[in-house]
C-alpha cells in the first residue's frame, strides 16, 4: 500500500513521539488508580499525575498545579468552564470564529434564557481585536470566550491586547487553545487568561482521550459531574477543593503520563518545530498563489497566519469532492466540510460547501507539499 501523506494534523496528529509512546505503554504496564489506594503502584501513579499537573502549570505559567483539571478532551474543558462559571443574567461575548464546543453550550444557556449572548465579527475581515470587542461590553458582561487560533482559517486572535483590557474591566476571559497548543506559547498571567482549554491529541502529540482546563481565577467552575474523588469519601456531597471537585471518577492515567511527555517534547523542540511549520505553511501558501490555474482556486488562509492550517476550495468542485479525490487518487489525507465551526464558514461564505483544510506538522515536508500541488493541478 502506498504511504499516505497525512495533512490532517489539526484534527489529530498522526505522528506520536517515541517518548510519548514509551511513557504511555509503561503506564499501562503499571496500571493502577492514583489516589484510590495506598499501595506502591497507586502512589507511583498519583505522583505521575501530579508531575503532569506541574508540567502544565509551568507551561502556561500558573502558580498552583491543583488548578489543572484533566478532562477527556477540549470540548469537555470548554463546557466545564462555560456551564460551570456562568450565572443567570450574565452577558457573554464570543466571536464568529468559535468552534461548536463554545457555541453550543452558550446557545444552550441562551435558549434557556439564562444568559444573553453577543457574537462579534472582525471589522478588518481578519481577526478579532480590542476595537471589535469594546463596543459590545455591557455592565453585566461577565465572560469573553475566544478561540486562540481558528481551526478553519488558521487565523490568530489578538489575545494579548484583549486580555490586558479585560483585566482592567474585571471580566473573565476563556480561551479555546485547542488549535494553538504546541504551535504557540501562551502565558496565562501575562495575558490575563482566566480559563484555558486545550487538547492533548493535536499539538501535544498524545493519543485521543485527554485534554484539560487550566484555571487562573478565584472564580471556580461548578462541577458538571458528581461521583468518587478519592477524598472526603465519607460525605454524600461533592468536595469543594480542586482538582478533586471537578474530576469525578477514574482518571485516564496512561494518557496523562503521555501528555506529560508530549508537552516536554514540544518544549524541547519548540523553536525549531514552530519555525519549521511556519516556513512550511508559507511555502504552501506562496506556491498556491503562483500555481498555474490559480484563478480556479479560492484561498481562505493568508499572511501572516502561518500556524500550519491552510484552507482552500477549487471552483466548481465541492470541498468533499476535492478532498476525496486527493485521498483516493493520491493518498493525500486532508479534511473537508464545515469543521464544526458554522459561523466561521458563514463569515467566509463557505457555509454550503465547507473548505478543504490542509494542516501541517513538523513531520511534513516540501516534497509532500509539491505532490499536493501537482494533485491540485490535476483536479482544476
Amino acid at each position: 500500500m502506498t504511504k499516505i501523506i497525512y495533512f490532517d494534523n489539526a484534527a489529530t496528529t498522526n505522528f506520536k513521539p517515541y517518548c510519548v509512546k514509551k511513557t504511555f505503554f509503561k503506564a499501562l504496564k503499571q496500571s493502577s488508580n492514583p489516589g484510590r489506594s495506598g499501595h506502591k503502584l497507586s502512589i507511583k501513579n498519583a505522583i505521575n499525575v501530579w508531575q503532569c499537573r506541574e508540567t502544565i502549570a509551568k507551561h502556561f505559567n500558573i502558580d498552583n498545579p491543583e488548578s489543572v483539571i484533566f478532562t477527556k478532551n477540549c470540548t469537555e474543558a470548554l463546557n466545564l468552564a462555560i456551564l460551570g462559571v456562568l450565572k443567570d443574567g450574565d452577558h457573554v461575548i464570543c466571536s464568529v470564529f468559535e468552534h461548536n464546543s463554545v457555541l453550543r453550550p452558550l446557545k444552550h444557556l441562551e435558549m434557556q434564557n439564562k444568559i444573553t449572548l453577543t457574537i462579534i465579527s472582525p471589522k478588518n475581515n481578519k481577526n478579532i481585536t480590542l476595537l471589535d470587542l469594546k463596543p459590545h461590553i455591557l455592565s453585566n458582561t461577565s465572560l469573553i470566550c475566544l478561540t486562540h487560533t481558528s481551526n478553519v482559517t488558521g487565523i490568530k486572535q489578538n489575545i494579548e491586547e484583549i486580555g490586558q483590557y479585560l483585566k482592567q474591566k474585571n471580566i473573565l476571559f476563556l480561551v479555546d487553545f485547542a488549535q494553538g497548543a504546541g504551535h504557540f506559547l501562551v502565558d496565562m498571567k501575562k495575558n490575563n487568561i482566566n480559563y484555558l482549554a486545550f487538547a492533548g491529541h493535536k499539538g501535544f502529540f498524545t493519543p485521543q482521550g485527554i485534554g484539560g482546563l487550566v484555571i487562573n481565577s478565584t472564580t471556580l467552575p461548578k462541577p458538571l459531574m458528581f461521583g468518587g474523588t478519592g477524598t472526603e469519601s465519607e460525605l454524600p456531597y461533592q468536595p469543594n477543593s480542586i482538582p478533586e471537585s471537578l474530576e469525578s471518577g477514574t482518571l485516564a492515567t496512561p494518557l496523562i503520563c503521555a501528555l506529560n511527555s508530549g508537552i516536554k517534547y514540544v518544549e524541547k523542540h519548540f523553536k525549531k518545530h514552530s519555525n519549521y511549520v511556519y516556513n512550511l505553511t508559507k511555502y504552501l501558501i506562496d506556491n498556491l498563489k503562483t500555481i498555474k490555474f490559480y484563478n480556479k482556486i479560492v484561498l481562505y488562509t493568508s499572511e501572516p497566519n502561518y500556524s500550519g492550517v491552510v484552507s482552500f476550495n477549487i471552483i466548481d468542485k465541492t470541498s468533499v469532492e476535492s478532498s476525496n479525490y486527493l485521498d483516493q487518487k493520491y493518498n493525500i489525507a486532508t479534511r473537508a466540510g464545515l469543521h464544526c465551526a458554522p459561523l466561521t464558514h458563514k463569515f467566509i461564505n463557505t457555509l454550503q460547501n465547507g473548505v478543504v483544510r490542509v494542516s501541517l506538522s513538523h513531520k511534513n515536508t516540501r516534497k509532500q507539499i509539491n505532490k499536493l500541488l501537482k494533485a491540485i493541478l490535476k483536479i482544476v
